[in-house]
């Protein structure tokens, strides 16, 4: 949870080095005043650079000591403490949310429902990891800097990028992109090629997976994604939280 005062680097930081694309903002009455997600925070800094006009003119100060309260998506979608879960999973699919409050009568946050609880509730699920795979795979340029990276990614609204970078998988993620930006605000940072500040992909064989394994892996990962590659170490599919939540409710079908 943040208070509302707090900056957008801290922000950035605290949710890049814990792995999670939200969090409640709660002021001192514990009432939920709004959620910020990682996609928020991309907006902002666009929004900053948009305004500049050019990387010389960026001001880093604007887009990094402003305060959450004026991003934060507002009022946020909440439901009661008596929903089950399998009706917050429907929700969250239905209007693309990562992250679902649950708030008491008078409005005080109790605790939320988030992508990463329902990969935790399939540790043990032994149908195929790829019935829930997205397959339509955007890879992403390994040269673009990074500020234009993170503009492509906020335009598609992806969270992560995978990378072929030697014939070797990476993965760019928006959170990264952001943490590199809030250490090292510099124009040179803005200019650095995605390539720099990628990792190498995590992966698992595409016809022998599990939703378990994937599971197991989202949650180790900071990443939250993964490749499914063939015998030939093809990319085939990618997973995220968001397929996983899919995959809790049995949606889809090989």
């Amino acid at each position: 949870m943040f208070d509302p005062s707090t900056t957008i680097a801290k922000a950035i930081r605290l949710m890049g080095t814990r792995g999670i694309s939200h969090a409640a903002v709660v002021n001192d009455e514990g009432l939920l005043v709004g959620i910020v997600s990682v996609k928020d925070l991309a907006r902002h800094i666009l929004d900053v650079f948009e305004e500049a006009g050019t990387v010389e003119r960026f001001d880093f100060s604007a887009a990094l000591e402003a305060s959450i309260h004026d991003i934060v998506s507002k009022p946020p979608y909440v439901v009661s403490r008596t929903i089950p879960p399998e009706e917050a999973a429907e929700i969250m699919l239905q209007r693309d949310i990562g992250f679902l409050p649950v708030v008491d009568e008078v409005g005080r946050l109790v605790t939320a429902y988030t992508e990463l609880d329902y990969a935790v509730s399939l540790v043990e699920r032994f149908d195929p990891a790829r019935c829930y795979a997205t397959h339509n795979i955007v890879m992403g340029d390994p040269s673009e800097p990074l500020i234009e990276a993170l503009g492509s990614m906020y335009e598609k609204g992806f969270r992560r990028l995978p990378l072929s970078i030697d014939d070797e998988y990476y993965m760019a993620t928006m959170s990264s992109i952001l943490m590199t930006i809030a250490r090292r605000p510099t124009e040179e940072t803005l200019l650095e090629p995605l390539a720099s500040y990628s990792v190498p992909a995590p992966m698992l064989e595409y016809e022998t997976a599990l939703v378990s394994d994937a599971a197991d892996v989202i949650l180790a990962v900071t990443e939250r994604a993964l490749l499914l590659v063939d015998k030939e170490r093809l990319a085939r599919a990618i997973i995220t939280e968001r397929d996983l939540v899919e995959a809790y409710l049995g949606k889809k079908e090989c």
